[in-house]
Parts: structure tokens; C-alpha cells; sequence
């Protein structure tokens, strides 16, 4: 009788596990489909389909699948927001990101991707706090994973520091483009123009806090820094 009952039991994960590689597979021919129908500017009819597939979806198991169910949803996110539709795209996003966060989480690469995608919906809605609070993520795991002087690091420092500037967190602001300038004064040749434009900031954060010596010098800095750059061209 327990033998009977096991076998049973075995059969049924097995055909579970078909129907489930079968939808998968459902949902990899709809997401072709839908990339096609973007190279071709149809936008509308890349949705409908992204939706389709989503509807047809089966539950994400393993971390593979997990990371498979994000992708599709950033895909259909990033169509929402090119149709201006935030409220959508802003959900989809963070369903993503509640699907790579589960143990074992999915890729750092994408984690980023996604928390940058939701930080720009919240600056574009005016929702400051919010994007800034992404962009501390961003740039933990930027710094993380790619080193403190990487490109993508100084820029994701520069954002967060205009978006601290602009919530009026000057001494936050000042922190951040400070840090960014010690790594962008170590740039070789051209790229120090890097530098002046973080001198500038800085110079922008010094005004606001009334230190007006400082900034004064700031700016004269990055003055001194093009005028050399203009020179050596």
C-alpha cells in the first residue's frame, strides 16, 4: 500500500515538473515574441504579449526560474515606462526584486539594475527620500563588487549627493562629493575634468552652508583645472 502510494506520489511531482518545464518554455516563446514586436516599435502589442506570459507563468522555484521570472518582469517594467506608465512599471520592479532578494539571491549585476530602475520612477514622481534610499543600496553594492574608484561608483556618488543637495542634507551632500573628488583627483590627463565638476558641486554644497571662502575656492580650482586642460589641447 505505501509503495503504491509512493509511486503515485513520484508520478505526480513528475508531471508536475513537465507541466511546469512546459510553461516555462510557454513563457520563453511569449518573450521572444514580445522582443520582436519591440524591434519592430510596436510597444503596445510587446505588453500585451509580456502580459500574456505573465498570466501563464508558473511559480519561480529554483533560483534560475526566480531570476527568469525577474527578467520578465524588468522587461515589461521598462515598456511601462517608456508608455509613461510609472504605477505599473514601479510594481513589476519591485516584484523583481522581491524574487532575487529570496535566498539564494540572484545576481548583484541585477539587483543594482533593478533598485537604479525604481530610483529613477520615485525621482521622476518626486519622491526624493525614497530615490536616495535606492541609491545608497546601489552604491554599497557598487562599492562592493566593482571597487571604490570605479566609474559607475563616482557616478552613482555624484546622483546621490545632488539628490542629498537637493532634500537639503547638505552635510550628507558634502560627504559624498568629497569622497567622490579624492578618487576623481587621481585621474590621469582629460579626465580630470571629472574632478572640476565635483569641485563645483562641492563648491555648490559650501554656498548653501554659507561657507562662502571655501566654495570661493572650489570654484577657483576648477577653474584652474579647465583652463590647464584647454592648454594641453
Amino acid at each position: 500500500m505505501t509503495h503504491r502510494w509512493l509511486s503515485g506520489l513520484t508520478a505526480s511531482i513528475l508531471l508536475l515538473g513537465c507541466a511546469g518545464e512546459a510553461a516555462w518554455s510557454d513563457t520563453e516563446r511569449l518573450r521572444q515574441k514580445a522582443s520582436e514586436a519591440v524591434a519592430n516599435h510596436q510597444s503596445a502589442t510587446a505588453r500585451k504579449i509580456l502580459r500574456e506570459a505573465l498570466a501563464k507563468e508558473s511559480p519561480a522555484l529554483s533560483r534560475d526560474q526566480r531570476a527568469a521570472a525577474a527578467d520578465l518582469r524588468r522587461e515589461l517594467a521598462g515598456i511601462d515606462v517608456s508608455m509613461d506608465d510609472l504605477g505599473d512599471a514601479e510594481r513589476l520592479y519591485r516584484e523583481a526584486l522581491t524574487l532575487l532578494l529570496q535566498p539564494p539571491a540572484g545576481s548583484t549585476e541585477a539587483l543594482i539594475n533593478l533598485r537604479t530602475q525604481l530610483a529613477g520612477i520615485c525621482y521622476r514622481q518626486g519622491r526624493l527620500a525614497e530615490a536616495a534610499e535606492f541609491y545608497r543600496e546601489v552604491l554599497k553594492l557598487e562599492t562592493a563588487t566593482l571597487g571604490a574608484e570605479h566609474p559607475d561608483v563616482l557616478n552613482t556618488l555624484s546622483i546621490l549627493g545632488g539628490l542629498e543637495l537637493k532634500l537639503g542634507r547638505r552635510a550628507e551632500a558634502e560627504i559624498l562629493f568629497r569622497r567622490q573628488l579624492v578618487v576623481a583627483q587621481r585621474l590621469p590627463g582629460a579626465e580630470k575634468r571629472e574632478a572640476a565638476t565635483v569641485l563645483d558641486n562641492l563648491a555648490e554644497v559650501l554656498e548653501q552652508s554659507g561657507r562662502l571662502v571655501e566654495a570661493a575656492e572650489c570654484r577657483a580650482q576648477a577653474k584652474q583645472i579647465r583652463h590647464k586642460l584647454c592648454d594641453e589641447c
